[in-house]
C-alpha cells in the first residue's frame, strides 16, 4: 500500500493546490465571474470502486481525460456526475437553456474547463519539483462511473499479484455564484510512478527545509 507521512501528504497536496489556485484564476477570467476551487482533500485508493465518488455506480458521468509522462507516468481525470457537468456548463457559458439541450455544448465546454484544470495541477507539480511533465490532449468521455476505469485491483487478486495502478483522489469543489458544484481529479498512476513522486517530494522538502 502506499505509505505516506503526513508532511509528505500535506505537501503533495499543496503543490497541486497552487495549481488548482491558478486554474480558478484562468476559469475565472474566461467566464468572467469569481470561481473559486477549494483546497483538495486527497487520499489514495486501490480500487475505483473504493473512491466513494460522487456518484453511484451506475450514475452516467461527465469526464476528461489526458494521459501524462515524465519522471512518473499516468493518467489524469476530471469527473462530474452528468447533472452537474450539465449545470456547470450552464454556467460557464453563460446561458439559461434547459440542461437536456447542452449536450451538444457539453463536451467542447469540458474538455476546455478540464485542459485548463489539469493542465494547472500537473505544471504546478512540474515547475515545482523541476522536473518537465508532457501531457496528451484531452479526451471527453461519458459513462457509468463503474465503467469509467477497471479496478486497480480486481477482486480475487492480490497485491503482489497485479502491478495495475492505483488512484491518487482529489476532491475539488467548484464554487460559482450561487451554486456549488462537486467534481473529482482522479490521478491514476502505478506504484513505481507513484514511489517516484514520493521519492521527488522528499528531495524538495531535504532541499526546502535546508
Amino acid at each position: 500500500m502506499i505509505d505516506l507521512s503526513d508532511l509528505e501528504r500535506d505537501t503533495i497536496t499543496e503543490l497541486i493546490n497552487i495549481g488548482v489556485g491558478r486554474a480558478a484564476a484562468s476559469l475565472s477570467e474566461m467566464v468572467d465571474q469569481s470561481v473559486e476551487l477549494t483546497v483538495p482533500s486527497i487520499s489514495f485508493v486501490q480500487r475505483f470502486s473504493d473512491a466513494n465518488l460522487i456518484a453511484a455506480p451506475g450514475e452516467v458521468v461527465s469526464a476528461v481525460t489526458q494521459s501524462f509522462n515524465g519522471p512518473f507516468n499516468g493518467d489524469a481525470l476530471l469527473v462530474f456526475p452528468e447533472k452537474r457537468s450539465l449545470e456547470l456548463v450552464r454556467r460557464l457559458l453563460q446561458v439559461d437553456v434547459p440542461l437536456d439541450s447542452l449536450g451538444d455544448l457539453e463536451q467542447e465546454a469540458l474538455m476546455e474547463v478540464g485542459n485548463i484544470i489539469l493542465n494547472a495541477c500537473l505544471g504546478s507539480i512540474s515547475n515545482i519539483l523541476g522536473h518537465p511533465i508532457n501531457c496528451s490532449m484531452p479526451i471527453f468521455r461519458k459513462c457509468e462511473t463503474r465503467n469509467l476505469m477497471p479496478d486497480a485491483c480486481p477482486p480475487g487478486t492480490s497485491e503482489t499479484e497485479t502491478t495495475a495502478p492505483f488512484l491518487l483522489i482529489l476532491h475539488v469543489q467548484f464554487m460559482l455564484r450561487e451554486n456549488d458544484i462537486d467534481g473529482y481529479v482522479l490521478f491514476v498512476m502505478d506504484l513505481d510512478s507513484i514511489q517516484t513522486l514520493k521519492r521527488m517530494v522528499n528531495r524538495y522538502l531535504e532541499n526546502a527545509l535546508g
